[in-house]
């Protein structure tokens, strides 16, 4: 009930893991393909936008962030960004909203999974989803209210459309999951509407694979989704680095690059790739921005379904997993606690609780 006193929500620090990401085994390929390719310098410093015109939007000036020279193991942010839209078009939802940052300095990669129904103020003072920003306004949009959300500076964002992707698994012989139950859904889109998975261990195509990580009519809805999207992450990371695959290397960087919008040049994706190798030996941390879900109520007019967070336990949050490395054991809460979170009065130890994290 109201005023209940709320439970703290309990972190702890993931076991080191030496797994490889996706996303930078992706810009190692990236970097490798630009340097045998070469082009010019105008190619190499422009951003990868593909000429997409976005809505305009007033965005909330924001303070400047001066980061340390990357001599100095200074810290990227990369919004990564994942829409039904086609490359080169406007509109469309966010499916896929992950921040993530390396983190020199600590050696760690940290992943914040924010779910797509999350409630946020927009800059005119009224309240939607989160997943609605890029249609609204854009990647900087978005960028925008993630940085309201966590209290975050974002670099840069990376926003790729799933129908690329779809290609991608397909020429790489498609990827093995779990599917923990049976999975049938016709999402009314265009093109791939129908999900229609059977339970249990099995290797999907392109296709099949989107709606794996689309699919969201289960118990756990948008949370359920993102632990999907972390397994997917996994599976996929697996495939790419298999030996049979490196031949393919031409293929799966034209077909990725024609995927991808970013405000990082060729040549900003270039230095990441140099350091790729290094990369691979960080810890890899992930989490989901804790929360509650909200059921529409029939009562109120317009009303939705939304997963709410509190803005200060969303910024304490991302502060311990980008600075600390600590996560929260389980992002779903009670409403109450959501509502009345406080901050706990001492820094969170680690713990051997089950740990809410992707090992890739």
């Amino acid at each position: 009930m109201a005023g209940r006193h709320a439970r703290k929500p309990s972190f702890e620090k993931p076991k080191s893991t030496r797994r490889r990401a996706l996303w930078i085994s992706l810009l190692s390929i990236l970097g490798a393909l630009v340097l045998l390719g070469g082009g010019s310098y105008y190619w190499l410093t422009r951003p990868l936008t593909h000429n997409v015109k976005y809505p305009a939007v007033s965005l909330p000036r924001t303070s400047a962030v001066t980061h340390a020279k990357p001599e100095d193991k200074r810290r990227e942010t990369v919004l990564l960004i994942g829409t039904d839209s086609r490359p080169g078009e406007p509109g469309g939802n966010t499916d896929v909203l992950i921040l993530t940052s390396i983190d020199p300095q600590n050696e760690r990669i940290e992943m914040l999974s924010i779910p797509r129904d999350t409630k946020v103020m927009y800059p005119d003072g009224t309240y939607a989803k989160v997943n609605q920003a890029l249609m609204l306004g854009g990647p900087n949009l978005t960028k925008s209210l993630t940085t309201q959300l966590t209290g975050q500076p974002i670099d840069n964002y990376a926003l790729t459309h799933f129908g690329g992707l779809v290609d991608i698994i397909n020429t790489i012989g498609g990827i093995t999951v779990n599917v923990p139950e049976r999975m049938y859904y016709n999402t009314g889109d265009k093109q791939y509407n129908i999900i229609n998975l059977q339970k249990g261990v099995q290797t999907l195509n392109g296709a099949q694979a989107l709606g794996f990580v689309r699919f969201r009519h289960d118990a756990l809805g948008d949370i359920g989704r993102t632990e999907r999207q972390q397994q997917f992450l996994k599976a996929l990371s697996g495939k790419l680095l298999q030996p049979d695959n490196i031949t393919k290397l031409p293929t799966l960087i034209r077909e990725f690059w024609g995927t991808m919008d970013t405000d990082m040049s060729l040549l900003d994706v270039l230095k990441l790739g140099a350091n790729a190798e290094t990369y691979r030996g960080y810890q890899i941390i992930h989490e989901t921005l804790p929360g509650s879900f909200h059921n529409p109520d029939p009562s109120v007019k317009n009303d939705e379904s939304y997963w709410i967070v509190n803005p200060r336990e969303a910024k304490y949050a991302a502060t311990q997993l980008f600075e600390h490395g600590l996560v929260q054991r389980n992002p779903i809460q009670d409403p109450t606690v959501t509502e009345n979170w406080t901050p706990p009065t001492s820094t969170p130890q680690g713990t051997n609780s089950r740990q809410r994290m992707t090992r890739l």
